[in-house]
């Protein structure tokens, strides 16, 4: 797997591992990211059960399984968090999941007793450390009815889940020593997302509220589940101009 990090300084760490040259054919291409303050850890979308060997390895490169303290699931698909019994069972965590997901991922391993439930509403800040805290904010329908990002103020990094996905060809991996993880040419980059966001953005309005309330916070990585990550502000404006003027959903067609 692919290492980055995308962030570091004295005490704060943010790090992406993707990009999966062995994994077989028929299982989808994953971005688990890390994110590290004062020695606590949180683990954002960890992946699917097929995966964890490789993940979890690839992390205990970067932070004892002791410091993970926290696991952040961006909403209840298979490829997020089929392997949170697993997690679970080598690291002392919180599962960070919106409400209406809380009996859904019970059949991943995860109990009320080891959730913190995320209501509907406004931005919610979550303390890490006493002295550091991360937002998470509201994505629903995006395209999961219950669908959350996280911000780290620190980094300035938006983790945005299955927005901004794009399914690459395992042939981007060929070839190189270390593939790039991020954007290079937004308009080539454009087929491999297009697809995606019509068939599973299930509408407009959602859509454009998440950009207004994303368009306020100060991104300088705008990280997605799948494929690349955007980089720079310049990238990240063109993003958000391109999604906010394709119609999805129920106004694809």
């Amino acid at each position: 797997m692919v290492s980055e990090v995308l962030y570091e300084s004295p005490n704060h760490k943010f790090v992406y591992i993707g990009k999966d040259a062995d994994r077989p054919d028929y299982i989808i291409d994953t971005n688990q990211y890390l994110l590290v303050h004062d020695k606590v850890a949180t683990i954002m979308d960890p992946g699917g059960i097929e995966m964890f060997s490789s993940v979890s390895s690839a992390f205990a490169g970067e932070v004892r399984m002791s410091d993970v303290k926290f696991i952040f699931c961006s909403h209840q698909d298979p490829d997020v968090n089929s392997s949170l019994a697993l997690w679970l069972s080598i690291t002392d965590s919180k599962v960070i999941i919106e409400r209406i997901w809380s009996t859904f991922i019970t059949h991943y391993g995860a109990r009320p007793e080891n959730m913190i439930m995320i209501d509907d509403g406004n931005t919610v800040k979550l303390n890490m450390t006493k002295d550091y805290a991360f937002d998470i904010i509201p994505a629903h329908y995006l395209h999961s009815p219950g669908q959350l990002n996280l911000y780290d103020p620190i980094s300035k990094i938006l983790f945005t889940g299955d927005i901004g996905a794009a399914l690459l060809p395992k042939e981007d991996l060929k070839g190189k020593r270390k593939p790039n993880v991020f954007v290079q040419d937004f308009d080539s980059h454009i087929k491999y997302m297009e697809y995606f966001h019509k068939r599973w953005m299930p509408s407009n309005e959602p859509k454009k509220v998440w950009i207004d309330r994303v368009s306020k916070l100060d991104i300088e990585i705008l990280a997605p589940q799948h494929g690349l990550l955007f980089k720079g502000k310049d990238m990240i404006n063109r993003f958000l101009n391109w999604f906010d003027g394709l119609n999805v959903g129920l106004y694809s067609k």
